[in-house]
């Protein structure tokens, strides 16, 4: 246990807080040791469990939920008994989704429960999308686990900067999924396995992605009112620079005021709130879920701030939400790679690039032969590419068709295909 650690905890929620919560910890553990000895003389793998786990305190949320909505929806339930590994019980409404099963697994005082290792060590299937928090340490031989991941964008992995903590219950599966072949070799890499374990068949939330019958329309409406609705929507969606769990990344300190780069002052904004009116357009700045959340204060009329809460709130999916966009500003994330499926307009905010090659590092040794759109430096660009969208140019037609085989394998339905390769089947 570091000191720097402890203390950086005391600093954010206060010393009682602190004190309960490695006293949380040290009865989770008590109740890990308990269910593991209880499981070696008494348990074995059950064939129908399967076991969903998303990131911590994002629970029934991306590549986890997709994947289970499609077991649910195609009536796998019959044969298997779903369970989710949640934060929360709230997170998942279970009026809505029957007969499945949820327990308690890293809340927000470190607690986990005896039930969430049960059936962590005895699910024969184990779905998870950032780490499986040690939760199947003790499985019982037979178990698959599969890496669902959150996505293949440019970055390196943590782990190879010393400095930062690191989970090697990040890579403890058996298989993963990756978008396609190109990032094979790069994630075997990454995660230090062999590339036999990797499957490039792309990832469960890519049939929302695609989903043929959204309403945008509606859509806006929900998130921002009816005067909204008609707007051409553009996103923009960064990787965080500095994490809000104080994880210490070692991207932590490139200092953003909005989280954003080129434009990350009020002065910039208030210019490009400026010409998103004058052009009809919307832009709308998703949060990362682990930046630190951006200054209240100054209001904008055509600029929109948004997180996971909100959209959350409004039971509106991200992967619906990206889906209706006209276009996409991103940087060194996988929401980038996973938008040259659409086939639309995607602007590339670098200027930190040498910065983050320092600091974090990337997975080809030059990114931008791998990002099919405008190379944003400095606001000018912005300004240009923001000019191009508003006007309906799309000059990055080529460049994309160009890497999508390379990037992506492409097919009908994502989710069977997954369901497929795994061998689950409806009838046991």
């Amino acid at each position: 246990m570091k000191k720097e650690i402890i203390k950086q905890r005391i600093k954010n929620n206060g010393l009682i807080y602190t004190l309960f919560y490695y006293l949380c910890r040290i009865v989770t553990l008590a109740g890990e040791k308990c269910v593991h000895f209880f499981i070696r003389h008494f348990g074995g793998l059950n064939e129908t469990y399967i076991v969903f786990k998303n990131r911590q305190q994002q629970d029934f949320t991306d590549n986890a939920r997709a994947l289970f909505e499609y077991l649910y929806e195609n009536g796998y339930s019959k044969n298997y008994k779903f369970i989710w590994l949640v934060s929360s019980k709230k997170s998942i409404d279970r009026k809505k989704y029957k007969n499945i099963t949820v327990a308690v697994a890293e809340n927000k005082f470190g607690w986990t429960s005896p039930r969430a290792f049960y059936y962590g060590c005895t699910a024969k299937y184990f779905f998870y999308t950032n780490n499986t928090a040690n939760l199947n340490r003790g499985a019982a031989k037979g178990q698959l686990v599969v890496n669902l991941w959150h996505g293949c964008g440019y970055k390196d992995s943590t782990h190879k900067n010393k400095k930062i903590k690191y989970s090697k219950s990040m890579e403890m599966f058996d298989l993963a999924l990756v978008p396609g072949e190109l990032f094979v070799e790069a994630k075997a890499r990454y995660w230090e396995c062999d590339r036999s374990k990797i499957l490039g068949i792309g990832y469960p939330r890519y049939d929302w992605l695609l989903q043929k019958d959204l309403d945008k329309k509606a859509i806006m409406k929900t998130l921002f009112g009816e005067s909204m609705q008609n707007r051409r929507l553009i996103l923009w969606m960064p990787t965080f620079r500095k994490a809000s769990d104080g994880s210490g990344f070692a991207e932590g300190d490139i200092g953003l005021e909005y989280g954003i780069p080129i434009a990350g002052d009020d002065e910039s904004l208030q210019e490009l709130d400026k010409i998103c009116g004058e052009t009809g357009c919307l832009l709308v700045i998703k949060r990362h879920p682990l930046q630190t959340p951006v200054p209240g204060g100054r209001k904008f009329k055509n600029i929109k701030f948004i997180d996971n809460k909100l959209l959350d709130k409004r039971d509106v999916l991200l992967y619906h939400f990206i889906a209706v966009s006209d276009a996409l500003i991103s940087d060194y994330s996988s929401v980038a790679v996973d938008y040259i499926l659409l086939d639309r307009p995607i602007g590339f905010a670098v200027g930190d690039i040498e910065q983050y090659k320092q600091k974090r590092g990337f997975i080809f040794d030059n990114p931008m032969d791998y990002m099919p759109g405008e190379i944003i430096y400095t606001f000018e660009d912005l300004k240009h590419f923001l000019s191009d969208i508003c006007q309906g140019m799309d000059k990055y037609v080529a460049a994309r068709h160009k890497l999508l085989p390379i990037m992506h394998n492409q097919c009908e339905n994502y989710r069977a295909r997954i369901i497929k390769n795994l061998g689950i089947k409806k009838e046991r």
